[in-house]
């Protein structure tokens, strides 16, 4: 038995899971399906873990006046065994003789700091030059991710970093019942995520103006998501936008309000600047809703059925991508939903690494 422990701060800390946390959440929810040779135990300072998840949870009290990750947290897991400590969130404890591994969700602070929080940047670049030396193995979840981390840290090698996509079918068990009342009655685009500027809003808002032009048709923009930071000039271009009236700003929503949206859907659009992996543009695909994205993270790795792929800096980008959504709502192409990846092989192939890591692999 490989036993396993795993960083879930975050997860304690989101009462509505985003990101991370939900990365989290699911390989907790596949270990618990799993009957394989994996013992997992969460290590937090908080205890919240909710109730659907039966892993063994250890609350590691905080100490006054020392750090819990950088203090704590190490002499904990010296004085108790674990074969594999995983740091879910890019930061790893510093020393102890644990064997660990670090997940890399992107690279953002690196290629586009001008879109991360101040606190976030100073954080992350003070962090993970350390996690990345003291990790046995790097988990990333693309391809242009590994790329990023190879010239963050030159010293390593390609065999260092594991390439695991994340899953499309989170809300696989939400059910949707198409007799009840839809959330809305009019064709509508979608987006899902936070209101932040690599999301790249305003190019989605000159997109649908410029749609409204070419048709004159009834389409109305839904933006399902938070509200980030640094967000003041999206807010500016939604208040001057001429028909904002078809444009609906939901916030946070639901799982089972997600399912909804992503199934009643013409199209999911995602022009955002960067991405780790895109999780939004999966979990569209795998609910039936078709797909335009721009060239980042996983899209680059999955070329599919249902998933296009097009450029948001070219001077005419916008009408292009308005002429695609019109495309796309004419002549819809299949989605090949069984070549998407799955969380259950997510899990797996982490499961894999833990075993690996534990019996002395790089």
């Amino acid at each position: 038995m490989t036993t396993v422990a795993m960083d879930v701060r975050v997860l304690m800390q989101q009462s509505k899971p985003t990101g991370i946390a939900q990365y989290i959440a699911c390989i907790l929810a596949e270990y618990l399906k799993d009957k394989g040779e994996i013992e997992l135990s969460g290590l937090s300072h908080i205890n919240s873990l909710t109730s659907s998840f039966k892993v063994p949870l250890t609350v590691i009290p905080p100490k006054k006046g020392l750090p819990w990750q950088s203090f704590v947290l190490p002499w904990y897991l010296r004085a108790h065994h674990y074969d594999v400590f995983h740091g879910p969130a890019f930061s790893l404890p510093p020393w102890g003789f644990t064997p660990k591994i670090v997940t890399i969700h992107d690279t953002v602070f690196y290629r586009m700091p001008e879109f991360v929080r101040a606190d976030t940047l100073v954080y992350l670049r003070r962090m993970l030059p350390r996690s990345l030396r003291e990790a046995k193995r790097i988990i990333v979840p693309s391809k242009q991710v590994q790329d990023d981390v190879l010239k963050l840290a030159p010293w390593l090698s390609v065999a260092h970093i594991a390439v695991i996509s994340l899953g499309a079918d989170r809300l696989k068990d939400r059910v949707f019942d198409p007799h009840s009342p839809k959330m809305w009655d009019v064709p509508y685009l979608l987006h899902v995520g936070t209101i932040e500027p690599r999301k790249n809003l305003e190019f989605l808002l000159q997109v649908f103006a410029r749609l409204l032009e070419m048709t004159k048709g009834p389409y109305h923009l839904v933006l399902a998501g938070a509200n980030g930071w640094n967000n003041e000039s999206f807010w500016r271009s939604y208040e001057q936008f001429a028909l904002k009236d078809r444009v609906h700003i939901l916030g946070y929503v639901s799982d089972e309000d997600t399912v909804k949206l992503y199934q009643g859907a013409s199209v999911y659009l995602s022009p955002s600047h960067y991405e780790g992996f895109g999780l939004g543009s999966f979990e569209a695909l795998w609910q039936g809703c078709p797909v335009i994205s721009s060239p980042t993270g996983g899209v680059n790795d999955y070329r599919i059925g249902g998933l296009n792929v097009l450029p948001t800096q070219e001077k005419d980008s916008a009408e292009r991508w308005a002429a695609k959504i019109l495309e796309i709502i004419t002549h819809p192409d299949p989605i090949e939903r069984t070549l998407l990846p799955t969380w259950a092989n997510t899990y797996r192939q982490h499961a894999s690494l833990y075993h690996e890591v534990a019996h002395g692999g790089r």
